[in-house]
């Protein structure tokens, strides 16, 4: 299967080019080793129609990926791919920021879909895949405001963020920080409950972190047992027909993490509760939903939907809490036209 081969042949690529000096400078756009028909675009406009990302100081420019240095020091790992210019017009930059446990790479099967309409960026949290690994920053607001770092040093503005499962609560906690700064324009939330623990007016949250007992239970799996975690929660989040060659380099990446890191980063991701935060937040959103989830009761997702003042829900009926890997194709056609039209056209592909 072609889409597995290029998963794992990737993820081994990628692993070895993360030891090399990544501040190449060489004039090229950087597009080439991932999309020769997007780089062939860039080569025939103008200088006139060239978007400001294509400037020859700008990172895009220098390589296909590289490593930004966060406010406190952290170096974070990002690929982008496709261009950002094609058929004579702008292409909007779409950001893909994965959940708890996992890396860029669980991106892989939609990066290239997207990438035919979008310029895409992904990149490891700290304390994941290739991005360091300090003994500090525990929690989704050090995240958020990595966020912040990327954006800002790739010159990023009215991009369209994509957070899968904590990589939703890292957008939520973004806005909550930096309120409407321009560097965001459209929000795309996948599987995620505006809190997992139970409260005394809230029981829909996570199935399996829910309250100090549970979390306590997932800590000491993580320390003691992380590889059987990895193999248990690839088989958990996804559903029967993924196959087993995607699994088994979903829980390679995961068992790339600092298992420590995880332990101390749920304790403060399953305890935030995002609820009165969702009604502020002004930009269109798309909340989706895997209908089959093990790890949200969907209702309790679509609470999400509710809060938030300009947001649609769509639901993939068959599909568990990695719904992005399950049906990568209608996934990434649904992120590629909202990306490009808001809610314009995005009837279109549900």
């Amino acid at each position: 299967m072609n889409a597995i081969s290029s998963l794992v042949s990737r993820r081994d690529s990628h692993r070895s080019q993360a030891i090399q000096d990544t501040s190449d400078s060489r004039p090229h756009t950087g597009d080439e080793r991932h999309d020769q028909g997007d780089a062939g675009e860039i080569a025939q406009q103008s200088p006139q129609a060239m978007n400001p990302l294509m400037d020859a100081h700008h990172p895009f420019n220098k390589a296909p990926y590289g490593k930004i240095r966060t406010n406190d020091g952290i170096e974070i790992f990002y690929e982008h791919f496709g261009s950002v210019t094609g058929n004579n017009r702008e292409k909007p930059v779409v950001v893909l920021i994965h959940g708890w446990s996992g890396s860029r790479h669980y991106w892989d099967l939609n990066v290239r879909l997207i990438a035919r309409s979008c310029k895409v960026v992904t990149f490891d949290l700290r304390h994941h895949g290739d991005s360091d690994k300090p003994s500090h920053g525990f929690h989704v607001a050090r995240m958020a405001s990595d966020l912040r770092d990327v954006l800002v040093s790739l010159q990023l503005k009215n991009v369209t963020v994509v957070g899968a499962s904590m990589g939703a609560s890292i957008i939520w906690s973004y806005f909550e920080l930096f309120g409407s700064d321009g560097r965001i324009q459209r929000a795309i939330f996948v599987d995620q409950a505006p809190l997992q623990n139970i409260a005394i007016d809230w029981k829909s949250g996570s199935t399996g972190c829910y309250d100090i007992a549970s979390l306590t239970r997932l800590q000491c799996r993580l320390l003691e047992d992380f590889e059987g975690f990895a193999r248990d929660n690839a088989l958990f989040c996804s559903s029967s027909n993924v196959p087993v060659d995607v699994l088994k380099v979903l829980e390679q990446e995961t068992l790339r993490a600092n298992p420590a890191a995880l332990a101390a980063l749920m304790a403060d991701h399953t305890a935030l509760d995002w609820r009165p935060l969702l009604p502020t937040i002004p930009i269109p959103c798309l909340n989706v939903i895997g209908k089959k989830s093990a790890v949200f009761p969907y209702w309790g997702c679509e609470e999400v939907s509710k809060l938030l003042p300009h947001c649609r829900t769509l639901y993939f009926e068959e599909e568990n809490h990695w719904l992005y890997i399950e049906q990568p194709q209608r996934f990434s056609r649904v992120v590629a036209s909202f990306a490009n039209h808001g809610f314009d056209e995005f009837l279109v592909v549900e």
